[in-house]
């Protein structure tokens, strides 16, 4: 049995076209794998409060906690075993102003700490996490690379693929679901061409 975390970075439900997709490779999954989801605007993610970002600064110096410090502290170490937790990674990420909504950078931001989900070695930053991830993005317009570069636009992946390697997450597997706003069918049509992408690299999980 191996554990899949869903991350689901939309407010808009089935109406979503990221959602639509993830669902597709959920559909898709061996038996085999267990999949727990966090939709990140329905969870009561903590607030980083002043009384917790003293606390990661206490810790990052080795410090012990006590008090309102030490329950922030553990909602954190709550979220931050979950993450771990996990052999595998599915994020629906529909893009909001060129970047990713504001309840994944949240996220990021309170689970993203040295010695929990990243450490400093000889060789700089090792990722404390393991498990390959798989990325939708679903875009309004087409923001694919122009010539063998990143859309100048799409500050979506780049800025995930950087923490990605952070975390020390991959191979990482963006599956685009673009043109979303390319008329009334656009979205189930930018859904269906991303479909047998999805249900081949679900199927692949029971090799792994």
């Amino acid at each position: 049995m191996s554990n899949l975390l869903y991350l689901n970075a939309s407010p808009r439900g089935e109406q979503s076209a990221s959602t639509q997709a993830a669902q597709l490779y959920l559909d898709a999954l061996p038996s085999s794998v267990q999949v727990t989801r966090v939709n990140l605007f329905e969870a009561q993610l903590p607030e980083f409060t002043p009384v917790l970002a003293e606390a990661k600064q206490q810790v990052t110096m080795g410090q012990s906690l006590s008090g309102d410090a030490k329950a922030e502290w553990a909602a954190i170490t709550q979220l931050v075993t979950q993450f771990l937790a996990a052999d595998h990674y599915l994020l629906a990420v529909p893009m909001w102003n060129f970047s990713v909504p504001y309840k994944l950078k949240q996220y990021i931001d309170l689970i993203t700490h040295p010695n929990l989900t990243f450490a400093m070695g000889e060789k700089g930053m090792q990722g404390l996490a393991s498990g390959n991830a798989v990325v939708v993005y679903s875009r309004g317009g087409d923001y694919s690379p122009k010539d063998g570069k990143p859309d100048p636009f799409d500050f979506q992946s780049p800025y995930l693929a950087a923490w990605f390697g952070l975390v020390g997450l991959g191979p990482v597997t963006d599956v685009l679901v673009q043109r979303t706003m390319a008329g009334p069918n656009a979205t189930a049509d930018a859904v269906a061409g991303a479909k047998d992408q999805l249900i081949s690299l679900a199927q692949s999980l029971a090799t792994n």
